[in-house]
């Protein structure tokens, strides 16, 4: 019986330290394509509705700005930065807008290696295109 307690306790461990990450997907997709390698993300979709995040490396920690394209015809999409499973609100998208440019990040990411860009939709969103790079 102790042995059993023990593995259970064990497992339940395993599952703590490695099951979370701060930031969980959960979306309804069509035709969903998305892209994450190192400092760069994209995602472009038919429909999207759902929550979707990318963990982007800084290529070093001088790197303080991100690099910012989206474009939806239909439906608004928040866009978030994370660190340490806090999230703050960066851009909301919403239909018809297109969007270019340079976002200056604050001072406090500055020594992050890591940053999590979250895309939360509010109901379902059509023919996204989103795309993020950190320098």
């Amino acid at each position: 019986m102790k042995k059993l307690i023990s593995v259970v306790i064990l497992i339940g461990t395993i599952v703590m330290l490695f099951g979370c990450s701060g930031y969980v997907n959960h979306y309804s997709a069509m035709m969903l394509i998305t892209s994450s390698h190192g400092n760069e993300a994209s995602m472009e979709f038919d429909t999207f509705d759902g929550t979707y995040h990318f963990k982007l490396r800084k290529d070093s920690e001088a790197a303080h700005t991100l690099d910012f394209q989206a474009g939806l015809v239909e439906g608004a999409m928040n866009i978030y930065i994370g660190v340490d499973g806090e999230k703050e609100l960066l851009r909301s998208v919403k239909f018809g807008e297109i969007y270019d440019e340079t976002i200056t990040l604050d001072d406090k990411y500055d020594n992050e290696k890591v940053i999590y860009i979250i895309l939360e939709t509010a109901g379902k969103c059509v023919d996204g295109n989103f795309k993020f790079a950190c320098h």
